[in-house]
């Protein structure tokens, strides 16, 4: 029984230190900084939407193409609790493309952006 709780534990973490790596994200109600590549995997969205929708923040997203298990597109909006919103569509990925989403500062210094080009 130890060896099975040893392992479940041992399975989950891994896991979940896996997902977090790879999706290069942090998630919270009042700043965001996600990166989207063409290694971005399906459950990595899903999760990505999952971790949005914890902070109030709406994530959909559609017009999705794979091939060989890499994303080649994504068409998505971002829709902040105060109703703000920004879209991004890349209709075509490569291993150089890195979609940003950013969220960070309030009032005029805030900084809300999705796409390949966010501020610095």
């Amino acid at each position: 029984m130890k060896n099975v709780l040893t392992s479940f534990s041992l399975a989950v973490f891994t896991l979940g230190l896996s997902i977090t790596s790879v999706a290069q994200s942090e998630i919270q109600s009042d700043y965001l900084d996600v990166h989207l590549t063409q290694s971005t995997t399906r459950t990595e969205l899903a999760q990505l939407q999952k971790d949005f929708s914890e902070v109030g923040i709406g994530f959909r997203y559609d017009l999705i193409d794979w091939a060989d298990e890499n994303l080649q597109s994504i068409r998505f909006a971002i829709i902040l609790p105060d109703g703000s919103m920004r879209r991004h569509i890349s209709e075509s990925m490569d291993a150089e493309t890195d979609i940003w989403i950013r969220l960070e500062g309030s009032g005029s210094e805030r900084i809300f952006c999705a796409g390949g080009s966010c501020e610095d």
